[in-house]
This record gives structure tokens, sequence and C-alpha cells, in this order.
């Protein structure tokens, strides 16, 4: 069972120590702030980037590249966060040259597949699903897929509009692409993740969640990481 922490823009130098200390022997793939990266270098976790540069050298001031987080011990990159569309502008170009990066320097992409209430309501299709696995590079061996329909992402009071029935046609539907072109996978789920999302998601056939809000409370993580015994 694969347990993502996407900390965002959470947490300082001394609360990010502390959060290290509560999570050392946890078996999930922790992923804080650039500042913060190498504070996580000891523990049972894997470590995570939350963005990495398009552009895999030179003159981008302000830009991290996938060599340099390698070089730090990250293992697992995310790409295609719906934040990233909504606030950088960000498309599927964009991300499939970060995937390629990734990809090339010996990491994991954990690429989110997101769909907004719109689509929800009439796509019903998935052509948009569809489209977004489009990005995933041609030399990619194995992803992992995190859906995150954006209308749940630190919404966890908006649960009647998680559509188990929908969520399993998702999967299905990703699945089926990837197995098509013999990538090997693991398939999340995000978006107001907490414990009643994971006991009612349950029977689904998903391989673990990507978790933000609940995931800085240690409390909760705690209870969600015995759910899932990691």
């Amino acid at each position: 069972m694969i347990l993502v922490l996407n900390l965002k823009m959470n947490l300082t130098k001394n609360t990010i120590l502390e959060y290290e200390k509560a999570i050392h022997n946890k078996n999930v793939i922790v992923m804080p702030q650039y500042p913060y990266l190498l504070f996580f270098n000891r523990g049972k976790y894997s470590l995570g980037s939350q963005d990495v540069s398009k552009f895999a050298k030179g003159s981008y001031t302000g830009e991290v590249c996938a060599k340099g987080l390698r070089c730090l011990g990250v293992k697992y990159v995310l790409v295609g966060h719906s934040e990233r569309k909504e606030h950088f502008h960000e498309d599927e170009y964009d991300f499939k040259k970060k995937m390629e990066n990734v990809i090339n320097n010996d990491m994991i992409p954990i690429y989110c597949v997101n769909q907004t209430s719109e689509e929800y309501e009439n796509d019903k299709e998935l052509s948009k699903i569809e489209e977004q696995l489009e990005a995933i590079p041609a030399n990619c061996k194995y992803i992992i897929i995190a859906y995150e329909p954006s209308y749940m992402i630190g919404n966890m009071e908006n649960k009647e509009m998680l559509d188990k029935e929908l969520l399993q046609k998702v999967i299905t539907k990703i699945k089926d692409y990837l197995i098509e072109r013999n990538i090997n996978h693991s398939i999340l789920y995000g978006g107001g993740v907490d414990e009643e999302t994971i006991s009612y998601l349950k029977d689904l056939n998903l391989d673990g969640y990507i978790m933000s809000s609940s995931a800085l409370d240690i409390s909760k993580l705690n209870s969600i990481c015995k759910m899932l015994d990691i």
C-alpha cells in the first residue's frame, strides 16, 4: 500500500524536524518543500519532490532540475497537480517534459490525473482523463497515477460528490490505457483523504492514497497508517 504525504507549503524548520521524527519509522513517501528535502534522509520513509523543472539543465533561475533532486535522494516526483494548472497555467506539454526528465534520472513520476466538477458532470466518456494520460512519455516503464478530482482537494466536507461508481470507471479507464501500452503502474486516490474516505473506498482496487491536509495532523496520520497497515 502506497501512502504519499504532500506537505505543500506547510511547516518551517522547527516543525519540519518534529514532523520527520513523527514519520521516521513509517513506510510512506514524504514530499516536503524544496528547502527541507535534506532533512529527510535517515528514516524508513521514501523521499519525494512536489515538482521538478521541465528543463533538464540550463540558465533557468529559480527552477530545480531532476538531476539535482536525484542527487538529494529523491525517488519520486509529483507531476501534474491541479494546482500547477490553476496557479501556474501548466499543461500536458509541460507535464510530459517533466516526466521525461524524471524518468531519465531514474526516478518514478507520480502523475496526477485531475477532473473538474464540470468534467465530472459532463465528460461521461472520460475523454479528458485520456487526454491527460497521453502526456505519459513513450519510454515510461512504471508510473504511479494519482487520480485527484480537483473539487475534492482540500475539501473533506464535500464527500457527497465522491462517486464510487465513477471512481471505478476512472480506475478501469486508466488501467486499460496503461496495460495496452505495457506500462507497469500503481493507482492512487487523492482529494479529501481521511479515515472516512479510506473506509468508504476500501473495496475498490486502489494501490494507495495521496493526502495533504490530513498528513499534517499526526494523530490523523497515525490512524490512517494503522488502517492501511503501514
